[in-house]
């Protein structure tokens, strides 16, 4: 799935409970990481002609305190429009909703009815929608982002680097590379859980890179709130584009 536009499920899915700027010079080591990076997943003139996306995936949604079967299909473009249509399977049943964000405007749609996002909710789409942006790298090394460094560490037992992607008005997205392929291997952010309404940390931790139209992209994710499994599961298909049309962005 498109990096970081796999977190965007995990705010999808909560719904169901309701049912450069110039790197500054002493930040050299940063941008050498996303020098690497945008290489390894495919050159940066590639990835900057993709600015939408569809996902289709299928997995298991666990933010209910169970494993939940899921399936859907993701829709990105840029930084404020998106579009998720999910269905999930529970005691024989099954639930499907879909949450659209377009700009400054947001719906969700359970069952037959549809209802605005409230601002605390439409402010919390907007925050994922920026950082499902950062995790396709290709805006990071202009406005109206700073990078700064996080350190080294391990992901699932790999050495990895870290960066820090900041924006004013938006919350701060660390991405974690592989220290040799420099593939992303992490995103980790905080977001709003909609059960406590309660900031947590969000990790996304990707794997199973495939070649999708010049561009390397993960096939597998798992999703953590603060070290407890969210959702997990495996692409199906991709396809990356310029633009969609205005109309995959409606109300639902």
């Amino acid at each position: 799935m498109r990096h970081g536009r796999i977190a965007l499920l995990a705010f999808g899915l909560g719904f169901l409970g309701m049912a450069t700027t110039p790197v500054r010079a002493d930040d050299a080591a940063p941008q050498a990481v996303l020098e690497k990076a945008l290489k390894a997943h495919g050159g940066e003139a590639n990835l900057a002609k993709f600015s939408a996306s569809a996902v289709t995936f299928k997995g298991k949604f666990h933010g209910m305190g169970q494993a939940l079967a899921m399936t859907g299909t993701l829709s990105t473009h840029r930084d404020d429009r998106l579009k998720m249509d999910i269905e999930v399977e529970a005691g024989g049943q099954k639930f499907r909703f879909a949450t659209v964000l377009n700009g400054a405007k947001g719906w969700v749609r359970i069952a037959d009815n549809t209802a605005e996002l409230d601002k605390d909710q439409l402010a919390e789409a907007q925050h994922g929608a920026n950082a499902a942006w950062v995790g396709t790298l290709a805006p990071l090394k202009g406005k109206p982002f700073t990078l700064d460094g996080v350190g080294e560490s391990k992901v699932d037992g790999k050495p990895a680097v870290g960066i820090r992607a900041s924006r004013e008005g938006r919350r701060d997205v660390n991405l974690y590379f592989d220290k040799e392929t420099g593939l992303l291997l992490k995103t980790e952010t905080r977001v709003k859980d909609e059960a406590s309404g309660q900031e947590v940390t969000e990790e996304t931790f990707l794997s199973d890179y495939k070649d999708v139209q010049g561009t390397k992209q993960p096939m597998k994710f798992t999703t953590k709130r603060d070290g407890k499994l969210h959702t997990e599961g495996e692409v199906t298909e991709v396809t990356l584009a310029e633009k969609h049309d205005a109309d995959v962005y409606v109300k639902p």
